[in-house]
């Protein structure tokens, strides 16, 4: 399963039970295709007439606070909120609190966290299999908001929170002229430097990551997880060069998306913590906007942002 509705369908430890969208063509043709019979064109109908432990968020980022704020007065346990977490960190925030207070387990949707092939690439980095990084090249297209919060989300998980980020207008044109394509460098607390490249995507979609160590090298398609690993071979007439080697990652039988849906329902039977909670939502958000000041404004951005009212444009 690659949906949310499709994952509580095929997930043992629970039933999809109502869909809820202002669109009631959408609403007729999922509610025909998953045999659901609870369909409902608002939120208010469907809380008043369904039982609900769990519930998936999939609308538009600026609408996210005042659904978290209607299912704080449900008994609805755990929310799977698709990213980014809101359109600005004010909202965000709020959300996180919201949640809190009313002891809601919260999880957003920024999938590879779910992965265990990212999981076990975070193992190889930590152990220094390719030795300390000297540097990280990142290649993404359609949007800073749209695809950039899931490349932050994954540098913050391999190598955890920025130090600055300097940003620049690409001129590689994004499809959604509302959220821009932009050149980026960060710096992370740990001296490593990121530098994500912005492609016009629209003959082609790219989505890759380039981590060179001192010891070796891996280059990641973040699309397929296809993985190509090198490491210092002897030949080389003035310097050392590279050779790749064949490495195997365990993959798994369920899309990141029903393990994600799973650490939600572990979350609220087992309380296990979530594997990307509200708080890592928050803090790919902020990379996020400050991509964007940065770029407008031509100056490098510290963390934590200072700036909380500013707002981001998502599909």
């Amino acid at each position: 399963a690659l949906t949310h509705a499709g994952s509580y369908q095929k997930n043992q430890n629970t039933i999809l039970n109502a869909f809820c969208d202002i669109d009631k063509l959408k609403l007729e043709k999922y509610g025909k295709k998953y045999n659901i019979d609870k369909l409902f064109k608002s939120t208010n109908e469907m809380f008043d007439n369904s039982e609900l432990d769990l519930i998936s968020i999939c609308t538009r980022t600026n609408s996210h606070l005042k659904l978290v704020e209607k299912i704080s007065k449900t008994n609805i346990k755990g929310i799977f909120l698709e990213k980014p977490i809101s359109d600005n960190i004010n909202d965000a925030k709020k959300i996180i609190k919201i949640c809190k207070s009313k002891n809601i387990q919260l999880i957003i949707d920024h999938q590879r966290r779910f992965d265990p092939f990212f999981h076990e690439l975070k193992k190889i980095i930590q152990i220094g299999k390719i030795g300390n990084i000297q540097l990280v090249n990142i290649f993404y297209g359609a949007g800073i908001a749209n695809t950039g919060t899931h490349v932050f989300d994954l540098l913050r998980y391999l190598f955890g929170d920025a130090k600055y980020l300097k940003g620049h207008f690409s001129n590689n044109k994004s499809p959604n002229s509302l959220d821009p394509n932009i050149d980026v460098e960060i710096e992370f607390k740990q001296k490593i430097i990121v530098k994500m490249s912005a492609v016009n995507v629209s003959n082609y979609g790219i989505l890759e990551m380039d981590i060179l160590g001192m010891k070796g090298r891996i280059k990641i398609n973040l699309t397929t997880n296809e993985t190509s690993f090198y490491k210092i071979s002897k030949k080389g007439l003035v310097y050392k060069q590279l050779e790749e080697i064949k490495i195997k990652f365990k993959a798994s039988k369920y899309s990141p998306i029903m393990l994600g849906l799973q650490n939600l329902v572990d979350c609220v039977e087992k309380k296990e913590k979530p594997l990307c909670s509200g708080e890592d939502g928050l803090k790919s958000l902020e990379l996020t906007i400050a991509s964007i000041i940065s770029a407008k404004n031509k100056k490098t951005i510290s963390f934590p942002l200072k700036n909380n009212n500013f707002k981001i444009k998502s599909r």
